[in-house]
């Protein structure tokens, strides 16, 4: 009879919680449709300004509310090719970022940082300078270094329709902090806690991929390589390699292509 009650009881509890799982996710998919409609509305530039306005103030309150947003997909918003949701491998660091559909070939980007750190979700949303546009995530790669985890944010600025900026940024979580201060990557001379490649956008217009992937890493060499740039800001075909040694990802030459 006691074993009965144990499963009965085991059994409501699966069920009470499956329910509250559920209809959360019912929440917050109609909360992203909303969100889906306000975006789209700022593709007209008319009321640019105001709906861009309207989504980020709901889009900011609703993850700073909602901590399990951070396990949500956000699939609707991801599809659109302004709006950008990336999440580390261990699903404890996020960025979401997004085209204001303010400027004009000079694109202005809104970013907000989640992350999870001792059973707490938290969020930081950067404030840029009136003339900085800001930039979007394309990817976040996720290293281990011993047993803590390191977050590798490529980000991309556009500042005109030739003039773009692609960087690497390293990220951690310590204590209950989201820091940016890491400086993973050693050159020859000096340590550094990101790498920024300024190009030519039209020397890489007719790449397929989309966000491009000029920054990269092969986590199989634990190689991170960097485009290298000749002196009018066009992409060649050569790539900055810093390989992973020693707690660090060292510069180790300059090659054509990429290792196989």
């Amino acid at each position: 009879m006691r074993i009965q009650k144990l499963i009965y009881l085991s059994l409501v509890i699966f069920l009470l919680t499956n329910k509250k799982s559920i209809a959360q996710n019912v929440n917050f998919s109609a909360k992203e449709d909303r969100l889906a409609r306000l975006y789209s509305k700022m593709e007209n530039h008319d009321s640019a300004d105001v709906y861009s306005e309207k989504f980020e103030n709901e889009f900011t309150s609703f993850i700073k509310n909602n901590p399990a947003t951070l396990n949500y997909p956000f699939k609707k918003l991801s599809d659109s090719i302004f709006s950008f949701v990336h999440t580390s491998d261990d699903g404890n660091f996020r960025i979401y970022s997004w085209d204001s559909e303010t400027g004009g070939t000079m694109h202005f980007y809104k970013v907000i940082y989640q992350w999870k750190a001792n059973g707490k979700v938290f969020t930081s949303i950067p404030k840029f300078e009136e003339t900085d546009p800001g930039y979007f995530c394309s990817k976040i790669f996720t290293v281990s270094i011993g047993i803590k985890p390191f977050y590798l944010a490529v980000t991309d600025g556009t500042y005109s329709s030739k003039d773009s900026r692609q960087s690497i940024t390293c990220y951690s979580i310590e204590g209950n902090k989201l820091m940016d201060t890491v400086r993973l990557f050693r050159t020859k001379t000096k340590k550094l806690n990101s790498i920024d490649v300024s190009y030519d956008f039209f020397s890489v217009v007719d790449r397929p991929e989309r966000p491009l992937e000029l920054i990269t890493y092969d986590d199989k060499l634990n190689i991170i390589y960097i485009p290298v740039v000749n002196d009018k800001d066009q992409v060649t075909k050569k790539n900055i390699l810093y390989q992973l040694k020693d707690g660090y990802f060292e510069f180790i030459g300059i090659e054509t292509g990429k290792r196989k």
